[in-house]
């Protein structure tokens, strides 16, 4: 999992150091690192404020060889900043970059590449099979980048030479759900904050939780009894007059209050947060299909009971309200709950109402721990292409994506923690711990971005339509899931031999 920077957050929590390395340390690794409560313990390292972790890479100099970043067009560009311009991301992404420029005599060039989501692997399908080489390392959706393995289009990140996946600059989720056999293909942690800004959230308004007697739901998280059903009973506080606009109509309007506005993607979130998956990756390294239990059953009709009661919950996307009507909603306080991912907090710097971020709710209070999810449409995943190279070349691919990543801990991390903390959640120090809590309880569900019989999908219509039947649905798309397992699995065997 990332490595959370604490100290870098308790200096963001202060009024007078809202500015990126205010302190000189230059983005220096913690004291002290610990992972929060209701999330699976990780091991503290205690070291001087101004002392780095080893990177462990040796003096390289690749005589000022241009090391191509392909990047879907439709995901987070990590690598847009061409210069210094005061804001902390841009600058924390520039100047990773030149410092890994100079470190290896090399050139950073991204080649933003324009495709559909579920498309993009064709790009570098293309140049694989074409022996091109076009590309060093490749930034792709989930959809996508799952599509790229099963076409045999990416380099098995184990085999590459000074990539250590091991090292907590990478998100240790990843390789521990997505490994084929002992192959992995795909990357994620400090390199992107990609992964970051599709990380499913719920965001509330302070005011009206405040207004409506609500209990400190921070305590809540901590205590694990943050629950669908104790979110059900907090969204269903909000009562008096519901038709704000007076038109005498309240079935997602626009206009209105709500206790939640609701995102069509946060259905997937919710199987995954109440521990289910759509599918696993076996020790052997095949995809087995997961879904379908009584509690996957149950936690369905748990948050459909309240997410289709249309007093309650406004699903903005039925009326044909553009994608970021519910940002716009809850900026204008008219909703005590968002849903949606972390890449909207930025989109509240200037909310005049305090709010604050919470993790996905839990199935019940026996759950063991967190699960935070990603959006699958937008979520950024790196590899390397499986190019015609030798071993030299991959080795150098290796050394400058570890490097990029080592630098991102310092750099691009602090920064992303300061732009989505700023201003009104600055001030809110139980947000940060949030966040850590958040990140450090991720889950990836590779039936999602495998797209295993259109599940995907299919638990999305069904919240699109206030259906119900979601033994039906699974069980309509048995057979097509079966197909997607056969052909995958084989694929992938054929592939990791």
């Amino acid at each position: 999992m990332k490595k959370r920077l604490t100290l870098i957050l308790a200096a963001l929590m202060a009024a007078s150091a809202l500015c990126a390395c205010g302190d000189g340390s230059d983005g220096a690794k913690p004291a002290q690192t610990t992972a929060p409560s209701g999330g699976e313990t990780a091991a503290e390292e205690t070291e001087p404020e101004d002392v780095r972790l080893e990177s462990g890479l040796p003096d390289m100099d690749f005589g000022g060889y241009e090391f191509h970043i392909m990047i879907h067009n439709t995901i987070t560009n990590d690598f847009k900043a061409e210069e210094l311009t005061g804001e902390p991301i841009d600058d924390a992404e520039y100047n990773r970059m030149i410092t890994v420029q100079e470190k290896g005599n090399c050139v950073i060039k991204p080649i933003v590449v324009s495709a559909d989501n579920r498309q993009g692997q064709k790009e570098v399908s293309k140049s694989v099979q074409a022996g091109t080489n076009d590309y060093d390392l490749v930034c792709l959706s989930g959809y996508s980048s799952c599509n790229a393995i099963v076409a045999n289009a990416l380099a098995d990140l184990n085999k590459v030479e000074h990539l250590d996946l091991s090292k907590p600059w990478w998100d240790q989720y990843v390789t521990q759900e997505c490994t084929f056999g002992g192959s992995v293909f795909q990357m994620t942690g400090d390199l992107s904050i990609g992964d970051n800004r599709a990380t499913f959230a719920i965001y509330f308004n302070k005011k009206m939780a405040e207004n409506y007697n609500l209990p400190n739901m921070y305590e809540m998280v901590d205590s694990m009894t943050w629950t669908i059903d104790n979110f059900r009973t907090f969204a269903e506080a909000i009562d008096g007059n519901l038709d704000t606009d007076g038109d005498g109509g309240h079935v997602n309007d626009k206009d209105d209050l709500y206790g939640i506005y609701i995102w069509d993607d946060i259905m997937m979130g919710i199987v995954n947060a109440s521990g289910i998956k759509c599918c696993t990756i076996n020790p052997e390294g095949e995809i087995e299909l997961t879904l379908y239990s009584e509690k996957f059953v149950q936690a369905f009709d748990k948050f459909t009971a309240y997410a289709y009661n249309k007093d309650v919950t406004c699903a903005y996307q039925r009326n044909g309200y553009d994608a970021d009507y519910g940002v716009l909603a809850f900026n204008d306080g008219r909703a005590l709950f968002y849903m949606a991912n972390l890449g909207a907090a930025t989109s509240f710097r200037d909310m005049q109402d305090d709010f604050g971020i919470m993790p996905l709710p839990l199935f019940d209070e026996s759950q063991e721990r967190y699960y935070n999810s990603a959006a699958s449409w937008s979520i950024s995943l790196y590899s390397i292409p499986n190019n015609a190279w030798g071993d030299e070349d991959f080795a150098r691919a290796g050394w400058i994506t570890q490097n990029l990543a080592y630098e991102s801990l310092y750099t691009l991390t602090p920064a992303y923690y300061e732009v989505t903390l700023q201003n009104k959640v600055a001030r809110d120090e139980e947000s940060a711990k949030m966040l850590d809590l958040i990140f450090s309880t991720r889950t990836y569900d590779f039936g999602w971005y495998f797209e295993i019989g259109g599940y995907n999908e299919s638990i999305m219509n069904l919240l699109r339509s206030y259906k119900s039947d979601v033994s039906s649905m699974y069980e309509k798309g048995l057979k097509k899931a079966d197909k997607n397992l056969d052909k995958y699995n084989t694929a992938i065997a054929e592939i990791i031999g």
